[in-house]
């Protein structure tokens, strides 16, 4: 389990206590329902008894008038009420945290299978290069390993395209995406989905300086040897492309953007999350 943090485990037990004992007020409106374990969709399947183990939220009170009896609704369990985690393998990860991208998107991918959530979880780069569906969830670590043993960081980022063909092969009305966004293809706005929680990889400019007047690189996604200024104003424009970056993620609604730097408080960020998703 040496890729998921060890601090997971104990967040989902904390959050199913929390969730348990105290549910947001928000629960019994929202359509977006986290923790209902019987079905959560609109589409009724069967009306039955009031049992001593269920939901006393899912009592059809009008029924009760007419009948002086207690009834509860049963849905077919909703599909799109999953999630789709997006984990960018790109060359250009290399330089803004590969390692760190996969920990968080594993971590992520199963804290949400021990919650119970559907997850499909994908890697790309230039196009899907992997995939994993589970649609119940499930507390076991080692299909989450499996998907991350063995994946390599190359190739551009082609996310623009890739989630259109996740969106018309996923019911899933939500996404978590894990990048740095380096793709001019994509624009948060035009997410093709419901709720969109986007967590960037990135560094300042200080973290990435050579002390020189210009350098050398190596583009990881092109692989074209490159001479760039590194001065002032190469810092400059650095920060005012990472400021527009940062706004572009508040037009889109219904969204979540974190900024992921070295060093990052993981467990304030999956908590977080968590509520997000909650919400």
């Amino acid at each position: 389990m040496s890729l998921i943090d060890p601090e997971c485990a104990s967040l989902v037990r904390t959050f199913q206590r929390r969730t348990q004992r105290r549910p947001p007020a928000e629960i019994t409106a929202a359509r977006d329902p986290m923790f209902k374990r019987t079905g959560s969709s609109f589409d009724l399947k069967n009306i039955r008894e009031y049992g001593p183990s269920d939901d006393p939220r899912r009592i059809d009170w009008k029924l009760m008038g007419r009948t002086d009896r207690l009834f509860v609704k049963e849905y077919y369990a909703e599909e799109r009420d999953g999630v789709c985690l997006l984990v960018d393998l790109s060359g250009s990860m290399d330089i803004f945290g590969a390692s760190e991208a996969l920990t968080i998107a594993a971590s992520i991918a199963w804290m949400l299978g021990a919650l119970g959530l559907p997850t499909s979880l994908w890697g790309f780069s230039e196009g899907i290069e992997r995939r994993l569906d589970r649609p119940r969830g499930g507390a076991s670590p080692a299909p989450v390993l499996a998907f991350f043993h063995g994946l390599e960081i190359g190739g551009r980022t082609a996310l623009g395209a890739t989630l259109s063909v996740v969106r018309k092969t996923s019911r899933h009305r939500r996404i978590v995406i894990v990048s740095d966004f380096l793709d001019s293809g994509f624009k948060a706005l035009a997410c093709p989905f419901d709720r969109c929680f986007f967590i960037r990889l990135h560094r300042d400019f200080e973290t990435l300086e050579t002390g020189t007047s210009e350098v050398d690189v190596l583009d990881p996604e092109t692989m074209r040897r490159l001479r760039t200024p590194w001065d002032r104003p190469a810092r400059e424009a650095y920060r005012a492309q990472e400021a527009a970056l940062d706004g572009s993620f508040s037009l889109k609604p219904n969204s979540w953007y974190r900024k992921v730097a070295p060093g990052l408080d993981r467990v304030a960020l999956y908590w977080s999350l968590l509520e997000a998703l909650h919400a």
